[in-house]
């Protein structure tokens, strides 16, 4: 299992655009086969701070997704618009609940 922790920070002025595209990517993205959950997060804090949870079977399943329309195109909107002012992504361990381990 691979579990990926995305933060976007979008500029203001993209905040409804980036959602539009987000959940588009997220709706199709879950109907993947390898990925075991996806979730995306808004930071009520701060409005522009996005959080996603991507969490695949498998390094496979993880290169599949990267090359899925839905996410090329994703990709292409906020390199294209210049939506994001930041961009990290980390992989992290899973360390509670065990019941996602198995």
């Amino acid at each position: 299992m691979l579990i990926f922790q995305i933060n976007h920070y979008v500029k203001p002025e993209f905040i409804e655009a980036y959602k539009v595209a987000v959940l588009e990517d997220a709706r199709n993205s879950t109907l993947e086969e390898g990925i075991l959950r996806f979730e995306v997060f808004q930071d009520q804090a701060n409005s522009t701070h996005f959080t996603l949870l991507e969490i695949y079977r498998d390094m496979y399943a993880r290169e599949i997704h990267l090359q899925t329309p839905y996410l090329l195109k994703f990709r292409e909107i906020l390199n294209g618009q210049g939506m994001l002012t930041r961009s990290e992504s980390n992989e992290v361990n899973l360390l509670f609940p065990d019941e996602l381990k198995k």
